[in-house]
């Protein structure tokens, strides 16, 4: 871990919401039968082909325009006209790309890209160490303002993100805001395998840190991986980080407990047909020593599941600011039927913690709240520690301290 590291995780926090990055898994079928009073009907054909009448006959561009635009135009739309800001069609190319993405493997720049929902801005929020952001002089922070040329105002996440991928060893251009300076950024695009997972031993070994970044498919046997290590190491004690972590699937985070706690209830949903799925932790292993978890206001979804279950069973202590308050969770249907390779995402039902608690735009509350400030930064044996990672190590040197 390079020396700056536990403070790079932090600084520059920046005001963001996840969207895009806050999906939780693949949800179940759908019948061919929906309902009665069924949306497409006579009227409603003639209208389209009278739309497309009128385009193929006045539009200026209309030789530009296929079938197959026209077509994702209007499954977008319906998307679009439900009361779901995270509802979304993807085309064949947008699903494969976001398969790709949550499998933690992918060829571009090697960061995560969040967007601000009251400015739209596109922001920085962690390139990878040792990825072609990072390399090239991308920092936590920096808001996107061109891609290619191309400005991002009013464009999606998604959009912009496709922009960046790309084909291995091509370079793709980035202009960027920093404060008050803009800069111009050319990126050599590489296959990144997404780092969400990184640890270190704290305190001359007495206390393990793991930062996680987020719950992608690879998360879960990069944080077993990293905590085996740690208890290798003879750690009496550990910290958890996911501040600053949108989330991510559902199925990682209750493995991720399941490793963590003894056997209970880690979390349940309920759909609009009531109480769906209750996922529990098997007992089989668990972790046995101190505990802390990091959070602040840009940990959400699946990191609120994470650290609601902590505290709910009191396993560890919450320590920072009120988590972003995401308690409802996305599914991903794949639209196999057509044999196209689309798929959708719809907000499917609420998530609660152990206790029955439902946090959404409400968040967790930690059992130590502590503002974040960069001047209270330390450095130990080589290492940055902010104010929020000292009041956790502080924490777990007096309870460790007690039990002697």
């Amino acid at each position: 871990m390079e020396k700056g590291f536990l403070k790079g995780m932090i600084t520059g926090a920046i005001a963001v919401t996840f969207i895009s990055m806050a999906v939780f898994g693949i949800g179940r079928a759908v019948s061919d039968s929906y309902r009665s009073d069924t949306v497409v009907d006579k009227e409603f054909e003639d209208k389209v082909n009278n739309l497309v009448a009128y385009i193929d006959a006045f539009y200026l561009d209309a030789d530009e325009v296929t079938k197959e635009d026209m077509q994702d135009g209007m499954y977008k739309g319906l998307m679009d006209s439900i009361d779901d800001k995270y509802a979304e069609y993807y085309t064949p190319d947008e699903y494969s790309d976001f398969i790709q993405t949550n499998n933690g493997r992918y060829a571009g720049i090697g960061a995560y890209v969040s967007q601000d929902s009251d400015t739209g801005n596109m922001v920085i929020v962690n390139p990878f160490d040792g990825a072609p952001a990072k390399e090239a002089g991308i920092m936590p922070g920096d808001i996107i303002v061109e891609i290619e040329g191309q400005s991002v105002s009013g464009m999606e996440l998604s959009d912009a993100v496709d922009l960046m991928k790309g084909v291995p060893n091509t370079d793709v251009e980035v202009k960027i805001l920093r404060g008050s300076e803009y800069i111009d950024i050319s990126i050599t695009r590489r296959i990144v395998d997404v780092p969400t997972v990184s640890h270190e031993m704290l305190e001359g070994g007495d206390i393990g840190y793991i930062y996680v970044s987020a719950f992608d498919k690879v998360t879960s046997s990069q944080f077993r991986e990293a905590l085996d290590d740690i208890e290798a190491n003879n750690a009496k004690a550990l910290i958890i980080d996911v501040r600053d972590n949108g989330g991510g699937r559902l199925d990682v985070v209750v493995d991720m407990l399941d490793r963590l706690l003894k056997e209970g209830l880690l979390v349940y949903t309920e759909t609009n047909q009531g109480r769906d799925e209750e996922y529990y932790s098997t007992n089989e292993e668990y972790y046995d020593k101190p505990m802390a978890v990091l959070i602040n206001g840009y940990s959400a979804s699946a990191s609120e599941v994470f650290a609601g279950a902590i505290q709910d069973y009191n396993a560890g202590t919450i320590i920072g600011t009120t988590s972003y308050g995401k308690g409802i969770v996305q599914s991903i249907f794949s639209l196999d039927k057509y044999g196209d390779g689309s798929a959708i995402k719809l907000t499917t039902s609420r998530y609660y913690t152990p206790n029955g608690r439902n946090i959404h735009d409400i968040g967790i509350t930690p059992d130590i709240t502590i503002e974040y400030n960069s001047e209270l930064t330390e450095e130990k044996d080589g290492l940055y520690y902010d104010n929020q990672l000292l009041m956790a190590v502080s924490v777990l040197k007096k309870r460790l301290n007690n039990e002697r």
